[in-house]
């Protein structure tokens, strides 16, 4: 049986170790350790903890889900979130189960109507699996990432 329910303060550093499990066994160019993990369950706890929320399998932590609210032109939309399971207990349904729990609160809280998210692309899942869940690709938008120090050295190059 899986039991979907609020995050609690004392289980993030847990949840940091299950996300570094989940992201590590990947390979996807992410290098996660227990404490910046722990440091972005800390920073998504602080920012929205009513949307934060943990799947247990017979009383053992198997994952989470987290997003957080944003107001946007044409509404209320999840950003910056995450869903990660224990690989243990990967496609049980558990990663279906907790989005169910954080679209249906969210959408009653908040009134959401979209959830804007990143997800890799080195393999197939899990885009793949969100496509079945209903989401689509933006093509018209693209992840981009500026290196700080480099940016500021180009603009300074610039004056």
């Amino acid at each position: 049986m899986i039991l979907i329910r609020p995050v609690l303060l004392k289980e993030l550093k847990h949840l940091a170790s299950i996300y570094v499990a989940s992201y590590n066994s990947i390979n996807i160019g992410e290098k996660w350790n227990t404490k910046t993990a722990f440091e972005l369950m800390r920073y998504f706890f602080q920012q929205q903890p009513d949307l934060f929320f943990t799947a247990f399998v017979e009383k053992r932590l198997a994952g989470a889900t987290v997003a957080m609210v944003k107001p946007w032109w044409d509404g209320n939309h999840l950003i910056d979130g995450e869903v990660f399971v224990d690989p243990r207990y990967q496609k049980k349904g558990i990663g279906t189960k907790l989005i169910k729990k954080l679209f249906q609160t969210a959408n009653q809280k908040y009134r959401v109507i979209s959830w804007d998210t990143y997800t890799h692309i080195v393999y197939d899942h899990p885009l793949t699996w969100y496509k079945t869940l209903g989401f689509k690709n933006i093509r018209s938008w693209t992840m981009i990432s500026g290196n700080v120090k480099r940016v500021l050295k180009n603009i300074s190059n610039e004056n």
